[in-house]
């Protein structure tokens, strides 16, 4: 079931209303949770037999961490999400892969190929619920003790399946506390999920009709329409993505939950360290937290640092997905932090500006492995930004929206951050809104996935 969908956004409204008529908080979190049931089964219900027995695993992990600290039971733990996840995720990858280096030596390798789907989400849960078993260990946090709160906290559908990641420090707490209804809090969260429908719809699928279109075949794109291609997936990219987080932590909102911001003007950095403290922060934040600092972080020489940086960012590439463009996105990334530190005493006297232009021209070129479909078409694009003729004919629509959006980021994410308009008129919340519905209504339809869906 889509957010952007009239059957979600009709579900949702009554799921609201029900939960804040229900008279105990137990109650409401039998109503969270059946109804995140629901939502994860919309598509492939057998999915929910796998994040049932998650559910179930990760609880009595957490409780027998707290009570016998032990490494070995933290390995098992890890070991045994990971393993679901390298299976569903990385299986038809690795075997592939094997397959392709015995035909190099002339080997007719017959190795059975895993299941084609993957559980919506998987990822996302799966480093949510890593990030809680390390606390628990770590004593930052007591394990749960309440099997339905735990229930919630790791299915609650908002965050589910595309983020943000919730720690456990972060939600927990919040499902034993029974707040009253507040109605700024629900015009709060009502408009954070308008502002994620327009990201969306109104932006991200108008601009991805062109994009998708594009990457079928970049071998006849002029060099105008590549570049156009290239800063257009950008845009769709935050868009969806940024859509889908504001989204959700409106619905947090909306159920008296406080979800953490994944989103904070990331194209506006001025280094690429900057931009992933403010893109999918989430995201950045677990990898900071357990892998970089586990591996040593910046406690060790600038040599080891460095490669800590690169190994970080290749794994958090191949963490979106089974590819060798991922770890290619991933490994890159990692390259140019480390080049940016080895440079920083020169780049200290450049001006902001010329900073924050350099360092988005370098995220908009990493994008194109991130979004090839193949290693075959991340040659072609990258050679017609450079060597194509120019293409008389421009999609002049998706040109002015992309540019549009771009450049007014800095705007929009203080229109979103303010979240209610206590900064703004009612009349000019109310105009700003019925924009918003009209441009719905007159460019949407829910015909994508969020593309974080498939991570």
């Amino acid at each position: 079931m889509l957010f952007h969908s009239a059957t979600f956004l009709i579900c949702v409204t009554a799921l609201v209303a029900l939960y804040w008529l229900a008279p105990w908080q137990r109650a409401r979190l039998v109503l969270l949770f059946s109804s995140s049931l629901v939502f994860y089964g919309w598509r492939h219900w057998p999915s929910v037999f796998l994040l049932l027995g998650s559910i179930a695993v990760n609880y009595s992990l957490g409780r027998l961490l707290e009570r016998r600290r032990s490494q070995a039971l933290l390995a098992l733990g890890v070991t045994v999400n990971l393993s679901f996840l390298a299976y569903f995720k990385y299986g038809r990858f690795v075997v592939d892969q094997l397959i392709h280096l015995g035909a190099l030596v002339g080997l007719q390798l017959t190795v059975p190929r895993p299941d084609a789907w993957m559980p919506l989400g998987i990822s996302f849960f799966t480093f949510q619920v890593i990030a809680y078993l390390v606390d628990v260990y770590r004593k930052e946090i007591p394990a749960e003790r309440s099997l339905l709160a735990f229930a919630v906290f790791k299915s609650f559908f908002a965050q589910l399946v595309a983020g943000p990641i919730v720690r456990g420090r972060e939600l927990l707490p919040q499902l034993h506390t029974a707040v009253p209804f507040d109605v700024a809090r629900l015009h709060r969260g009502a408009w954070l999920v308008l502002c994620g429908l327009f990201l969306k719809v109104g932006v991200a699928d108008v601009i991805g009709d062109y994009v998708d279109y594009a990457w079928k075949a970049p071998e006849t794109l002029g060099i105008n329409n590549a570049w156009l291609t290239v800063y257009a997936y950008a845009a769709q990219l935050l868009a969806d993505f940024w859509g889908y987080s504001t989204m959700a932590v409106g619905l947090g909102h909306c159920f008296g939950l406080t979800l953490p911001v994944n989103f904070e003007n990331p194209y506006g950095s001025a280094s690429l360290r900057e931009f992933w403290t403010r893109w999918h922060i989430t995201l950045s934040v677990w990898l900071r937290d357990y892998l970089y600092i586990s591996l040593g972080g910046n406690r060790v020489s600038k040599s080891r640092a460095a490669f800590n940086r690169l190994a970080t960012m290749t794994l958090g590439g191949l963490w979106h997905g089974a590819g060798w463009n991922f770890m290619i996105w991933g490994f890159l990334h990692g390259l140019w932090m480390d080049l940016e530190l080895a440079t920083q005493g020169a780049r200290a006297r450049w001006p902001r500006w010329l900073s924050v232009f350099v360092t988005f021209h370098v995220v908009v070129f990493l994008w194109i492995p991130f979004k090839a479909p193949s290693m075959a078409a991340l040659g072609t694009m990258i050679s017609r930004l450079f060597t194509a003729q120019w293409d008389i004919n421009t999609p002049t629509q998706t040109a002015v929206m992309t540019f549009g959006f771009l450049a007014l980021q800095k705007p929009l994410f203080a229109l979103v951050r303010a979240e209610r308009a206590d900064t703004l008129k009612p009349v000019a919340e109310l105009a700003l809104a019925g924009a918003m519905v009209w441009l719905l209504l007159a460019y949407g339809s829910a015909r994508q996935d969020f593309i974080y869906y498939v991570f």
